[in-house]
């Protein structure tokens, strides 16, 4: 008795429900095979990066174990475009927070807040590659460590500029909460209990916060690079979303 056989003498949703499961399966392994990565397409939520690419497209995204990452200076070299602009446009993870799982996601559609030490990847452009001790951009503080400075296409400042320094820590809290502050890099560190970021600067620490405020992107923090676009249909994937965040509104109106 072959497979299709044995699918036919099980009850009609059981069968629809393995059939389900077979296709993402092989799905999951040809895009693995293929892109390096398990899930290569992602939904962009943010208008950030307008207008090459818009809220509510989907992203192919090719793994970083698959693929170099050409920066905004490279392809200004050599001629090298990506969405419209030279360089790639990377999806990378801030501060080198955990993904969502499937869990947060449903948490989140509920309208429960997302655990501060994890953050939905952002999808920017590589702008360029900096060495630790080098300034991050012109005029600029040396960063901690070395890794991409990056950009939304359709924002003012770099990621790197985008935040604000609360303060100095509170010596008394960092003893405190060690077992909650986790270091991401060389004097740049999570404090998974609040998703603030403290910051080692001039034999001083700071509390902040931002996309990748005052850090480089590490390359063990980029996912991948952004390969096609399909437009349109990430609406389907962020619908959930918008309905929660509507009615949230009505409730809190």
């Amino acid at each position: 008795m072959n497979i299709k056989e044995r699918l036919d003498k099980l009850p009609g949703i059981v069968s629809d429900i393995l059939f389900v499961i077979v296709v993402v399966s092989v799905v999951s392994i040809l895009s693995q095979l293929a892109l390096g990565l398990w899930t290569p397409m992602v939904a962009v939520e943010s208008g950030s990066m307008v207008p090459n690419l818009n809220i509510g497209d989907i992203i192919v995204v090719q793994g970083a174990a698959r693929t170099n990452v050409i920066t905004w200076e490279d392809g200004e070299a050599s001629g090298y475009k990506s969405f419209n602009l030279p360089g790639d446009v990377i999806l990378y993870r801030p501060y080198g927070k955990d993904k969502p799982s499937l869990l947060d996601q449903g948490k989140a559609i509920l309208g429960l807040p997302l655990s501060p030490s994890k953050a939905t990847p952002i999808i920017h452009r590589a702008l360029s590659y900096v060495q630790d001790g080098e300034p991050m951009w012109d005029g600029g503080p040396l960063a901690p460590f070395s890794g991409y400075v990056t950009k939304g296409d359709h924002n003012e400042l770099i990621d790197q500029q985008a935040g604000r320094i609360f303060g100095v820590a509170n010596p008394t809290y960092l003893n405190d909460h060690k077992n909650e502050i986790k270091k991401v890099a060389n004097s740049t560190y999570l404090d998974e209990e609040t998703g603030l970021i403290i910051y080692e600067i001039n034999n001083q620490t700071y509390v902040g916060e931002g996309i990748s405020y005052l850090a480089p992107v590490k390359p063990e923090w980029v996912i991948g690079v952004a390969r096609a676009k399909i437009p349109i249909v990430g609406y389907i994937r962020l619908l959930p979303n918008i309905i929660a965040g509507e009615i949230q509104k009505l409730l809190g109106g």
